[in-house]
């Protein structure tokens, strides 16, 4: 730990040492509101990037419905506009999928995987995910022994078109739901502004489904409409941002995040009946503020962040002699520091060296008489080199682990420190064709609930380590006026120790017994088209294989089976014709047979998936301002189809948006 206080230390020392002279010959963070493609071409290792303009033609209202269309990421949805929703990469879980918001790591000690729901893709200016060993040092130390790393950008503050820029919006769906939305960003002097934004989102969630009831004499009834129960939602955001430079050339960013969510938690369909008895209460204030230089060769990035999170569960159910009404106070206070140095080396090559560190401090408070409150005090420090050249792309890095829990009762977990290597080529073979290759080994450490959950968790836990490789290549050519991109990865994953829930005697409790092998495949074809004067052609394309088994024990009944609820194929299509106004657009997802047990048999199968949606967009100026309204039909098909068991999802339904901008 003193390492890691030592290099942050230095770190932020450094920021006094730069001269006054102000030369931008570090690269710059990448602009997220430009992004038009799915793939970093000349990449080390795969990195997928979707801008606002892509969003816009698929007409992507959600995070999720983004991620889904990426290949190799498996969505999980809990059903409704309220559920629960993760991502995993490459079958590695959600838990090794690292989030960044405006270049925030975004942690939760206590369940480890983040809900995407929280974050508003209206206020999103781009979305990028990077597999492996990421390109881009310019990253929270902390997100390097992930697996992955999902990065959300903000909007940009935009004032070209004056001081003031303003954007209404109201969204209408099926199911009862609404959301209005406002943002207002104005320009307080030069080089500065200020930007507030908020939004509103409530439905009932009462959609249909198919299924059975158990009738008066106990019989089974016919299969017929069922609603669905428990399932409401309320959720109101908002942010506010401050941006600036200042006279050394420095870059402040500020801003203020607050949630406020109630929904109901509909469970799964059991039995043929619901009971919808729980329900969840998140509060969530998000606070960060980051410095940004660039001098003479040096380039300097400071962050501080702090995060108090509630949460509240209550189930009412009969089951229990009185109701349950657990609370939970989450607070994480971080400070980071990146410092990078690069060079030009004369021969068309730069040679680029940085150190990241972050200090993090985790605090659980619970009502709950077996919580040990327990807290974790973590350093993570990287050092990374990268060269590149005219053809060729280098890149190392070394990631050291430091973290130390105490409780106020009972024992705490065991020190944890480990060093964690990465590094990735990327050599341009032809022009316009990139061969690429990579290797790393993250882990995730256990959580709160993995360590210290009543009689269920376990403080022997170790870390999950997963270990990564993977070789592509990517190829871009223009005819013409078209614009085609291709890229082909395989990869092998290995995941030892993994945390899983075994039986002991009466009770299951948390144990390192498990261990995963993953090859896959990662296709994927972007193709750009203008069609005369007015009309362009767009269409993505992606197709994953992942063989994902376990092979924890050779004499266990799932030896070799693959793992639950990671399918074998999935893709998705999205094309769109658009206009300087308008845009037509269609997207189809498609996930293949999963199993959510252990045993891949036939009583464990879950059925393959097809979702179907169709997006117009139109802009219309009005005087000063412009009105778009879009409309998406979902799920044209109408199949309730379940991504978990027993959680089925909504049918055919349609989302109606006007949006005014000035």
């Amino acid at each position: 730990m003193l390492l890691a206080v030592a290099s942050l230390v230095f770190v932020f020392l450094s920021s006094y040492a730069f001269p006054d002279a102000y030369r931008d010959t570090l690269q710059a963070a990448t602009a997220v509101g430009t992004w038009q493609g799915r793939a970093a071409l000349d990449a080390g290792a795969p990195r997928l990037e979707v801008g606002t303009a892509a969003i816009e033609r698929s007409g992507a209202r959600e995070l999720h419905e983004v991620l889904r269309t990426l290949p190799g990421l498996n969505v999980q949805d809990y059903g409704g506009i309220g559920g629960l929703k993760t991502v995993s990469v490459r079958g590695l879980g959600a838990a090794h999928t690292a989030v960044c918001y405006d270049g925030a790591l975004v942690s939760d000690a206590q369940r480890g995987s983040i809900d995407l729901s929280q974050f508003d893709l209206d206020n999103t200016g781009g979305i990028a995910v990077e597999i492996g060993a990421a390109d881009d040092l310019f990253l929270p130390a902390g997100t390097s022994t992930a697996g992955s790393v999902l990065s959300i950008v903000p909007k940009p503050l935009d004032f070209s078109g004056g001081p003031t820029h303003a954007e209404a919006a109201w969204t209408w769906g099926s199911f009862g739901t609404l959301k209005p939305a406002v943002r207002i960003d104005r320009k307080i002097r030069d080089g500065w502004g200020v930007s507030a934004c908020g939004s509103y989102l409530r439905s009932d969630g009462d959609y249909p489904f198919t299924g059975r009831t158990i009738t008066a004499d106990g019989a089974l009834s016919e299969p017929g409409r069922l609603r669905r129960e428990g399932s409401d939602v309320s959720t109101f955001k908002s942010t506010l941002r401050l941006e600036g430079h200042d006279r050394r050339g420095g870059t402040l960013r500020a801003s203020a995040d607050w949630l406020d969510s109630q929904r109901g938690l509909p469970g799964p369909v059991i039995l043929y009946t619901q009971d919808p008895t729980e329900r969840l209460r998140d509060r969530d204030l998000s606070t960060r503020a980051s410095y940004d230089r660039t001098s003479s060769g040096w380039r300097l990035r400071l962050d501080a962040g702090y995060r108090r999170f509630r949460t509240r569960y209550t189930d009412a159910s009969p089951i229990y002699p009185e109701p349950v009404d657990d609370r939970y106070l989450q607070q994480v206070g971080s400070l980071g520091g990146i410092l990078g140095w690069q060079r030009d080396l004369g021969t068309g090559g730069t040679l680029q060296a940085v150190l990241a560190q972050d200090l993090r401090l985790a605090h659980l408070h619970a009502n709950t008489a077996a919580c040990p409150q327990p807290t974790r005090l973590g350093g993570i420090t990287t050092f990374s080199v990268q060269y590149a050249g005219p053809r060729l792309k280098a890149t190392a890095s070394l990631t050291a682990t430091l973290m130390h829990e105490w409780v106020e009762v009972r024992e705490a977990a065991p020190d944890r420190h480990r060093l964690s290597p990465s590094a990735s080529l990327s050599f341009a073979a032809a022009p316009g064709l990139h061969l690429r290759a990579f290797a790393k080994e993250g882990f995730r450490v256990p959580t709160f609930n993995d360590l210290y959950y009543d009689r269920v968790g376990s403080i022997s836990l170790v870390p999950e380590k997963a270990r990564q490789a993977g070789l592509g290549a990517t190829w871009h050519r223009v005819f013409g006026r078209a614009d085609l991109a291709v890229t082909a990865d395989a990869y092998h994953n290995d995941v030892t120790d993994k945390i899983i829930a075994v039986p002991t005697m009466f009770v299951w409790r948390m144990r390192n017994l498990g261990r995963v092998r993953m090859d896959g495949i990662d296709l994927s074809a972007a193709v750009t088209l203008p069609l005369g004067t007015r009309y362009t052609f767009h269409t993505d394309a992606s197709w994953s294989f992942l063989d994902a088994v376990d092979v924890s024990d050779p004499s266990a009944k799932n030896y070799r089976h693959q793992i639950q609820y990671t399918p074998r194929h999935s893709g998705a299509v999205s094309t769109s014709v658009s206009t300087a106004r308008a845009s037509l657009g269609y997207t189809l997802c498609a996930v293949g047979p999963r199993w959510y047990l252990p045993q891949n048999i036939p009583a464990n199968r879950l059925p393959a998936w097809f979702d179907h949606t169709l997006a117009v967009r139109w802009r219309i100026p009005v005087r000063r301002a412009v009105l778009t309204l879009s409309a998406e039909a979902l799920n044209l098909s109408g199949t309730t189809y379940e991504i978990v068991r027993s959680y089925p999802m909504p049918g055919r339904q349609l989302r109606i948006t006007a949006k005014i901008t000035q």
